[in-house]
């Protein structure tokens, strides 16, 4: 049997991104990644539950997300699982994430210079328009 390790991921982002760079001048971003689960309950009632992911992104990828997301983009997240072991004070901890490989801008719609960010169903009950502007000639696609 083969293993395999693949995450599809798509939410939006929790906090504001920060370009970071390691010892060898490599640029990462740690994300973090709120997805909304909506099930109907036992009871017959529909529940939502919002679900944090902490994903890394390393290299031109982690530059172009830090450049181009903030706090509240919608994202798409192509990635692997992690586990992180470490030892302090002598006890054991251990932390899974999300690897980024690959991503993608979602739900927005360019209109000139204006990106239109489509909303979710949470912003269309409640009228909520989100825009973005940005120069033509930054746009990286």
């Amino acid at each position: 049997m083969s293993n395999f390790n693949k995450v599809i991921l798509m939410g939006r982002l929790s906090r504001d991104v920060e370009l970071k760079s390691v010892n060898n001048g490599t640029s990462l971003v740690e994300l973090g990644v709120a997805v909304n689960e909506r099930r109907k309950a036992a009871d017959g009632n529909w529940k939502e539950e919002v679900h944090f992911l902490d994903v890394t992104f390393w290299g031109k990828k982690a530059e172009v997300i830090a450049q181009y997301l903030s706090k509240g983009d919608p994202i798409l997240v192509e990635g692997r699982l992690k586990q992180n072991r470490w030892e302090a004070n002598g006890q054991k901890h251990s932390r899974i994430n999300v690897q980024g490989e690959q991503f993608s801008f979602v739900g927005s719609r360019q209109h000139g210079s204006e990106v239109i960010m489509e909303p979710t169903d949470f912003e269309r009950e409640k009228g909520v328009r989100q825009t973005v502007s940005i120069p033509d000639d930054d746009i990286p696609f």
